[in-house]
Order: C-alpha cells, then structure tokens, then sequence
C-alpha cells in the first residue's frame, strides 16, 4: 500500500495541471480548445473564415460580429496575449478605432448580449483604449470596484484608475480607464494618444490578465495599466470579441495560479 501511495503521489506530482504549469491555449496550430460563436451563423459555423490561423497566426478578421471562446471555465489564473491589429476593418465601423476585446469570467448563453457576446467583465482591446475594464451586457451580477481618480475625458469626465486613490464600484454601462488613456480620445480609425503604451497597426503587443481571486490586473507591453478588485463574479469562459477589426494572435497562453 505504501509503494502504491508513494506511486500515486509521484504521478500526481509530475500532472501537467499542477498550478503554475503553462497551458497553450493557442500556440500556432489549432484551435481544439475554442470554438466560434457568430451571430449570423451561431456556434461552429463559419461560412466567411472570420475566424483562421495562417502561418502559424491565429486570426479573427472581424468580418461577422460574435466572438471566439474558451470550451472550458477557468478561475485563479493569468493569461498572456501576443496580439497585434491587422489592418482590415469592416462596415459600420471601417472609419471606428479598430476595436476587440477580451472577456473574462465569462458567463450565459452564447449571443447573449447584442446576440454576439458573453456575459462577462471585459478587458477592452481598442485603439487608445486597450486595458480599460467594462462589464459585457446589463446582467447586475457582475460589478467590481476600482481606485480610481476622476478626470476630464472628452466633453465630460471619466473615472481613471489611480492607485491608492479612493475606492468607485462599477456596474454594467460603468467604464473604468486606464491610467494614461488621452483626455481627447475619439473614436476614430487609428487614434494614438500621447501616453499610448499599445504600439501601433502590425507591431506585436503583450497583454497580461491576471484573474487571481476577486482581483483583476492588467498589463500592457509591461506596464500595469488597471486594477479591479472585489469582482462579483470569478470563474468563467474567456472570449475574443469579433467587431469590424483584423487583430492577429501568435500566442495565447494560461497559468493556473491555484
């Protein structure tokens, strides 16, 4: 019995699960852990290759609205992203910053929301805007608060993270910005902002989410940009948003934290 444990203990030891073991969610090859959702053709059919990977890169050409999603739920964990805009853009949005975002935590039934989207607290990827935090949809089960410092953003104000700044709760239709996000941003085709740490269309970008308990960080190109806390929901699909805009992947990879 004591060899049988001492066996057991090994194999369990040597599990490629173990926390802090990398998993290749996309790694140039296949997409066997995802699957597509349009919302002119549901679940696994793509009639228009919005969704392919060509030499070695995966890319999700934002012909058809709708979003590319994890087969399983994940909770206590960080993703890396190596992604960069490709420079197709499509109608209604071809004169739009380019626009995607990442989903997380996500949740409900595919199209849910705009019948495109998840459910789900959303780590936005636009131009001038890429880390912002938002919630998916009108569901009030997601909320999360942040610190946050207020500040002119356009003709009003928006709430930019600032830490050590006192503590905002958002709710769905809140937005947090990211600390260095332009004042004048506007929301047009290729906007770069004074501060922009996101480089430009075709240059190769490292975005990293952590998901670790009610706690969300996010880093761009090394550089925390935002932070949530107190997040109502932790455990979920994560899902790439397709939304008008060419944005290329070379790697998606997730770390279990737990």
């Amino acid at each position: 019995m004591k060899r049988f444990l001492g066996i057991l203990i090994l194999c369990v030891s040597l599990s490629p699960a173990q926390a802090g073991e990398p998993v290749a969610l996309f790694e140039g090859k296949d997409l066997s852990k995802w699957y597509t959702f349009l919302r002119d053709h549901g679940r696994d059919k793509d009639p228009n290759g919005t969704v392919s990977i060509q030499d070695g890169v995966l890319r999700i050409s934002g012909q058809d609205w709708g979003g590319l999603t994890t087969r399983d739920e994940y909770s206590n964990y960080e993703v890396e992203v190596v992604y960069a805009w490709g420079g197709k853009v499509w109608p209604p949005r071809e004169k739009n910053a380019r626009d995607s975002g990442l989903i997380l935590h996500a949740t409900g039934a595919d199209g849910a929301v705009a019948k495109c989207w998840l459910e789900g607290v959303q780590c936005n990827m636009i131009e001038g805007g890429t880390g912002d935090v938002s919630i998916t949809g009108p569901n009030k089960k997601y909320r999360f608060k942040s610190q946050t410092e207020e500040r002119p953003a356009g003709k009003k104000t928006g709430f930019y993270w600032a830490e050590g700044a006192p503590a905002r709760e958002f709710n769905p239709g809140g937005r947090l910005l990211w600390f260095g996000r332009d004042p004048a941003w506007e929301n047009v085709l290729g906007f770069r902002g004074k501060k922009d740490i996101e480089k430009g269309v075709g240059e190769w970008n490292t975005l990293v989410v952590t998901m670790k308990a009610d706690t969300m960080t996010v880093r761009l190109n090394g550089t925390t940009v935002s932070k949530a806390t107190d997040l109502s929901v932790t455990k979920g699909k994560l899902q790439f948003q397709s939304e008008g805009s060419e944005v290329l992947f070379k790697r998606i990879t997730l770390t279990t934290l737990d």
